[in-house]
């Protein structure tokens, strides 16, 4: 009986990095330019739109509803710094890609994320 492989993560923003990292290795340059460049619009520009349009339009003075607010406020920050990371990461398979055409091996993917992550922390 074979098993299934499923990683287990209890970081959706980290299991989203390393697959973004998978994806980059494995697309051409301008795969993962294009990559980079819609998550880091998704994440840096839109998501944080649009919830700072949903607490507009649920105005509701609940004391409920306004300390999910201010929990959830804080957490735009935290979807800003997945677009850069994410964005990042594009960028970075954009150029290794275009100038080579070897694919990392894993562990030069987990590398590829860690340094992403502390450039994204540096740029935040």
């Amino acid at each position: 009986m074979a098993r299934r492989y499923r990683r287990r993560s209890r970081n959706s923003a980290g299991a989203l990095i390393r697959d973004s990292v998978a994806v980059g290795n494995r697309l051409p340059w301008w795969g993962s330019a294009l990559m980079g460049a819609v998550f880091f619009i998704l994440f840096y520009w839109m998501v944080p739109i649009w919830l700072e349009n949903w607490f507009e339009s649920r105005s509701t003075q609940s004391p409920l509803s306004g300390a999910l607010r201010l929990v959830l406020e804080h957490r735009i920050h935290w979807v800003e710094y997945l677009g850069i990371v994410l964005g990042l990461v594009g960028a970075f398979f954009a150029v290794k890609n275009y100038f080579f055409a070897q694919r990392l091996s894993k562990t030069g993917e987990t590398g590829v994320g860690i340094i992403s992550r502390i450039l994204g922390r540096w740029f935040d």
